[in-house]
Parts: structure tokens; sequence; C-alpha cells
């Protein structure tokens, strides 16, 4: 991940490490405060206006990493978590995301989230493997 964190050129280009992801909600810890996020997102919005007085605001990477969780699900499929991945991304003027992947996408999956959220895809697994997404906002991805 450092060797593509240093090739980032500008704030709209964000890492997220899907493994990262993968593992952490393996065993989730539910807190009370999660829960009414869960069921009431105006919650989230006022707790975070509350919380974020006096705190530095977050990175992109760190803003992508806590909405994604809150959407993502290890019980959803890769292709349905990384194209909800793509979305939230996109909503965040985000312009290139950097997938860090566990493992090897099919072609297929590639093709549908590249159908489903309008996005060029570069892939490589030369170390590592990771799936690259050049998201345009000017383009409308399929609901």
């Amino acid at each position: 991940m450092d060797v593509l964190s240093t090739q980032l050129k500008a704030p709209t280009e964000v890492v997220f490490d899907y493994t990262h992801f993968l593992c952490e909600s393996q065993q989730p810890n539910w807190t009370f405060t999660d829960i009414f996020r869960s069921l009431l997102p105006i919650f989230t919005t006022v707790l975070e206006h509350q919380t974020s007085d006096g705190n530095p605001p977050l990175s992109a990477q760190e803003q992508l990493y806590q909405q994604a969780t809150r959407v993502m699900s290890v019980r959803n499929t890769d292709t349905a978590n990384l194209v909800q991945l793509a979305r939230i991304a996109r909503q965040q003027g985000i312009e290139e995301l950097t997938i860090l992947m566990p493992y090897a996408l099919e072609y297929r999956q590639m093709e549908t989230i590249s159908q489903q959220t309008d996005a060029q895809i570069e892939y490589s697994n030369e170390n590592r493997e990771w799936v690259r997404l050049t998201l345009s906002s000017s383009l409308n991805p399929q609901s």
C-alpha cells in the first residue's frame, strides 16, 4: 500500500484496502451508537457534527472508509460491495479509487462493476492484486 499511496497525485485519488475491510468486518463490535447509526441515518450526521468540534477533519481516505463500512458487508458479494464503494467515492468527489484486493476478481465481475458505475477499470496483479477505478463526476452511474 505504501507504494500506491506515494503515487497518488491529488486528494481526489484514494486507496481503499478491501483486505483490511474484510478482516475488520469479520468481528463486528456493535455499540449502542452503531445501532442507532444503522437505523437512523440522520443520527449519524448529528453525532458527527457534535463530535467533530475541535477534531481535525478526516482525510478523503478516512471519510470513504467510514462511509463504506456503514453500507458494505461481508454478506454481500465483492461486486456489490465494490459498486457501493465506487458510488460513495463518486459522491465524495473522488476521481480515482485504487482498491487493494486479497485475491483476483474475475473478468465478469470487473465488467459488471464498470457497467454499474460507469467507471474505467485498470487491473494489476504484479506484486499485489489491485483494481483502479477512474470515476468521472460528469457521468451518471446506473442505479
